[in-house]
């Protein structure tokens, strides 16, 4: 667990007033749903009759109704209105259906989340929408970007086996720098956390080539964040063994930063004007423990915590909240991802078999070693069988001096908290899991030329 530490040189506080959120749920039919037929399937879902009153709609703005609920189980009310259907972004479009693109209404809902329960409230909005409208094709999260397909409704949010998760809430994004600046770095950034009351993460200057290592210690910050422990401007948080990393104002970052640099004060002013509505949220810049510098004190990215993970002599801790959530994705997938190894290995063709025991890999826990601590390590899968799985270890444990890397294990398939998949460039989790069945028989179409996929691993 992540431990939080004050810093006598820190000042002020930061300011998390939760912002809020926005979905737009597209409805397919000429006629639109009606404010009756809205109210009615809502009382439906929930089982009783639901406080609502009419708003004022903005007919200028194709708005057909507006109404203002209050739903057993969220806190706050939230607005709800049926308009017109506008043009999507590019990006939106990418992830619709062309059933959802044409679509010609779409119902709106704005809330504030709970933010002791945001989990729970998303997940219970998304179930509402999807639930209680089953003619709604796909629902689009107005923070995040992201779009919720048909399937992903029914699977994640109305399923009887569903559950909340914080991975919903939220989303990091890669930010590239302005025309003629540095392409060798990146900014990481969270966006969602606002409406969290937390602020939005970022770490600036990240080589490229070590953006992924440096994800893992975003993620395991939003855990500890999201579970209640918020350091003060300065404060510093130990996210492993031996790794601490600091949190700091943009305002005592930014000025070191090369103007066409992503993260510049330059840059931060052009993409607000993009309507990159996160960098008008407060946020924190993830930065080493202590400045850098003889003379000129410089925050700067935790270059030697990102090293370690880097080279696998880091044991970065996760929270208990974060394991559960991360369990949780990994054993709702885990048909997708045993049938896409399953049907790699079931070929017989060597090549295929060779990259099916190297791409696929899940995270365990391994026996308590040193001092108790369980450690959670990634092992590339050999075998499945039923609820048992073959794995190898790929590193070193660091609590388990009697394994190492090569060993043979055998875990349980409900031990596994995560999995990953490096396949034709792309790297597959839980998220996606429903495009890893299409990747690998994308794979065994390939000719057999002698270039059967294997070259297109991990």
């Amino acid at each position: 667990m992540a431990e939080a530490q004050a810093n006598d040189d820190a000042e002020g506080e930061w300011n998390l007033e939760p912002q809020e959120s926005g979905f737009v749920a597209f409805w397919p039919h000429e006629d639109a749903c009606t404010r009756a037929e809205f109210i009615a399937a809502v009382e439906a879902w929930v089982g009783g009759d639901i406080e609502h009153e009419a708003v004022e709609s903005e007919e200028d703005r194709g708005e057909l109704w507006a109404i203002r609920l209050q739903v057993p189980g969220i806190e706050s009310g939230m607005v709800v209105w049926c308009e017109r259907a506008s043009e999507l972004s590019p990006r939106d479009q990418e992830q619709i259906s062309e059933d959802g693109i044409e679509a010609p209404w779409v119902i709106r809902l704005q809330l504030i989340l709970a933010t002791e329960d945001a989990a729970e409230e998303y997940f219970m909005v998304m179930g509402l929408l999807g639930g209680s409208l089953p003619d709604i094709i796909a629902v689009l999260d107005v923070v995040t970007g992201e779009v919720s397909s048909r399937e992903q409704l029914e699977h994640e949010f109305i399923a009887e086996a569903a559950t909340p998760t914080d991975r919903p809430l939220w989303k990091m994004a890669r930010y590239g720098p302005l025309p003629g600046g540095n392409e060798a770095c990146v900014m990481l950034g969270t966006q969602g956390l606002a409406r969290c009351g937390l602020p939005e993460l970022e770490m600036d200057e990240v080589p490229v080539d070590l953006a992924d290592q440096a994800s893992v210690i975003i993620f395991s910050l939003v855990g500890t964040l999201l579970g209640g422990d918020v350091p003060q401007p300065g404060g510093r948080i130990t996210i492993g063994d031996e790794l601490t990393v600091s949190l700091q104002r943009v305002e005592d970052v930014v000025r070191f930063i090369e103007p066409t640099t992503a993260g510049s004060a330059a840059w931060r002013a052009q993409v607000r004007q993009q309507g990159f509505e996160e960098f008008g949220m407060e946020r924190a810049v993830i930065c080493a423990a202590q400045p850098e510098g003889q003379y000129t004190k410089v925050w700067s990215w935790p270059r030697d915590v990102v090293d370690r993970i880097a080279s696998d002599r880091a044991v970065v801790y996760m929270s208990e909240r974060w394991l559960q959530n991360a369990g949780r994705r990994a054993q709702a997938t885990w048909p997708s991802f045993a049938m896409a190894f399953t049907n790699l290995i079931r070929t017989g063709v060597p090549r295929w078999v060779e990259l099916a025991r190297k791409a696929f890999v899940v995270q365990a826990p391994l026996d308590a070693g040193e001092a108790g601590r369980v450690e959670h390590s990634w092992m590339a899968v050999q075998a499945i069988d039923h609820d048992h799985v073959r794995v190898k270890v790929l590193e070193q444990p660091a609590t388990r001096a009697d394994l190492k890397p090569g060993d043979l294990l055998t875990v349980t398939r409900q031990s596994v908290a995560d999995w990953r998949v490096q396949l034709i460039g792309f790297m597959f989790d839980p998220e996606v899991s429903e495009q890893l069945l299409k990747a690998v028989d994308k794979i065994r179409d390939l000719p057999m030329d002698g270039n059967d996929g294997a070259d297109h691993g991990a």
